[in-house]
């Protein structure tokens, strides 16, 4: 069986550790069977009034050891499979990092967060289980061997009727396992839910009928969680029960079968019977941790799953990675990009070819879903073209060629995020921030201090102002606005138009901003406008440059 779980744990351990761990819980085991012996044997030599030192002082040795190797059993799987979570994460982390924006389009932020969360949560849990059962390994077979030692008739048919219980408990594990899954998908899809309700919270708030309709949808989700871990666990309780049903079988037909068919039997019941009550506890707490090995296997496999996928277009810039420093224009030939959205079905732009010349203000215009912000991703490679090329000067922009390319840009997409912290600029003069700050009449609202933004409670125009901050700090060539100056007030989308894209532009640096505002179109040198995924109107505002 090919076991994710198990490559998982291999991977992230060193043979060395392994074979510690193993031979600390076999000497776990050779002691919990030394400890059986020692009772046993005890047992027949007692004396009253007069302790038994020989057979004392083999306990405490035995304990002693039962107890080291059991702790260093548990604690350093717990370390392991700590250190094996702590790697994926960042592993899983820096292959987004360095994925393409496509694939975490298609992937779908629910299904990381649950990746990243709830399944390396679902692996943290194992850890008791998998350090338990390693232990009750080593004492089952221990034990087993100290039945044999007693008698063969008695071994023979414990193996029988536990391989009964055992065979009754692992039957139709598929559909287990599919239960698992099914519980996952259904997981995620309620995360989803209750991300609508967050992020979607004034729509929700301010419409009873979508309010309704959104939490009806989440509880029929929850509940089909709900039915799916019952179901599941039912299952598995039904066959937890059987097994021990076998197990108790198990006492009983050395009780009261074995004796009859054995006369010399009775020489070894009462030890036998010890041991099998011993044998019992590990085997039960071994077949206990199956459930939880279905699970995290689950989980190994959603991971490894979305670590494949990460790695179908995954490109990590050169260590000596170079910066194209300037440019006179970008050339877009016969672009194409195809991609199926889940809401509006299949959508293409292009083919379409456009220029652009450094040190001009370019604005888009179009409706929605006329290709705008894909253009932008395009243009600042974010997406690769699947079709056409796309040129900076000589320079041809692949997979290659990209990482240089993409330094050219600060941009601020519609769906922008704000950090507190101003990663890849930590030696940033504060007093120029909090200058910036003062510009975008954003002091008072928040301050740069300490090395991060004091606060990020801002409106939705204050934190685009606090976005084009950022991208004013970053001091690259091209500025991709997407709709920036939409939700502005009055006074500051004048200013932003009149002033700051000019004061840009003077400053060397190209300005491309999706606009819908045609009173401020002459403040472009040029405006171009979209349909249908194709470039419909081109051409030069009658305003010459300032």
């Amino acid at each position: 069986m090919n076991s994710k779980l198990i490559e998982l744990l291999v991977r992230g351990s060193t043979p060395q550790l392994r074979r510690n761990v193993v031979f600390t819980a076999a000497v776990s085991g050779v002691a919990s069977a030394a400890i059986l012996a020692i009772i046993n044997a005890a047992a027949h030599a007692v004396e009253v009034g007069n302790l038994n030192f020989r057979y004392f002082a083999m306990f405490g040795v035995a304990i002693v050891m039962y107890i080291y190797c059991l702790r260093y059993t548990f604690d350093r799987t717990t370390r392991t499979l700590e250190d094996i979570l702590d790697h994926t994460r960042n592993r899983i982390a820096d292959k987004i990092r360095h994925s393409e924006l496509i694939v975490l389009d298609q992937i779908g932020r629910a299904q990381i967060y649950s990746r990243l969360t709830q399944d390396t949560a679902v692996l943290s849990q194992l850890e008791y289980y998998l350090a338990s059962a390693i232990q009750s390994m080593s004492m089952v077979l221990f034990i087993a061997l100290y039945i044999i030692s007693l008698s063969g008739y008695a071994f023979a048919i414990t193996v029988v009727l536990l391989a009964g219980g055992l065979a009754i408990y692992l039957r139709n594990d598929r559909r287990l396992n599919r239960n698992f899954e099914y519980t996952s998908m259904k997981e995620v899809e309620l995360f989803e839910h209750v991300t609508h309700i967050i992020d979607g919270f004034p729509q929700v708030r301010l419409n009873q009928e979508r309010s309704d309709d959104l939490y009806a949808d989440t509880v029929d989700v929850s509940r089909s969680v709900r039915d799916s871990k019952i179901e599941t666990a039912k299952s598995y309780n039904e066959k937890y029960i059987l097994s021990q049903v076998f197990f108790y079988s198990n006492l009983a037909a050395i009780v009261f079968v074995l004796p009859q068919l054995v006369p010399t039997f009775f020489e070894t019941i009462t030890q036998v019977t010890v041991a099998i009550v011993f044998f019992v506890a590990p085997l039960t707490s071994l077949v206990s941790s199956i459930p939880a090995y279905f699970k995290g296997n689950a989980a190994a496999e959603h991971i490894s799953e979305l670590e494949t996928r990460l790695d179908r277009l995954r490109s990590t810039p050169a260590e000596d990675l170079q910066h194209i420093e300037s440019f006179s224009t970008i050339s877009l030939r016969d672009i194409e990009f195809s991609y199926t959205d889940a809401r509006t079905g299949q959508f293409t732009l292009g083919p379409l070819s456009l220029d652009i010349h450094a040190g001009e203000i370019l604005f888009i215009s179009g409706g929605n879903g006329s290709g705008k912000s894909t253009l932008l991703r395009l243009l600042s490679s974010l997406y690769l073209p699947q079709r056409g090329t796309l040129r900076v000067d000589d320079l041809t922009i692949d997979s290659e060629t990209m990482h240089a390319y993409r330094q050219l840009f600060s941009v601020v997409f519609s769906d922008f995020h704000l950090f507190s912290v101003l990663y890849g600029m930590r030696d940033v003069d504060p007093a120029k921030v909090n200058a910036l700050l003062e510009k975008m009449q954003l002091n008072g609202k928040t301050a740069y201090q300490g090395g991060r933004f004091s606060s990020l409670d801002l409106s939705t125009g204050q934190r685009k102002r606090m976005a084009l901050l950022v991208a004013l700090l970053e001091d690259r060539s091209i500025y991709v606005l997407d709709e920036w100056a939409a939700e502005q007030d009055p006074e500051f989308r004048e200013y932003f138009y009149g002033e700051l894209v000019h004061e840009l532009r003077d400053s060397g640096k190209t300005i491309i901003a999706v606009s819908h505002d045609d009173r401020y179109f002459h403040h472009a040198d040029r405006v171009i406008k979209m349909e249908l995924g194709k470039i419909v109107e081109a051409g030069e505002t009658s305003t010459p440059r300032s």
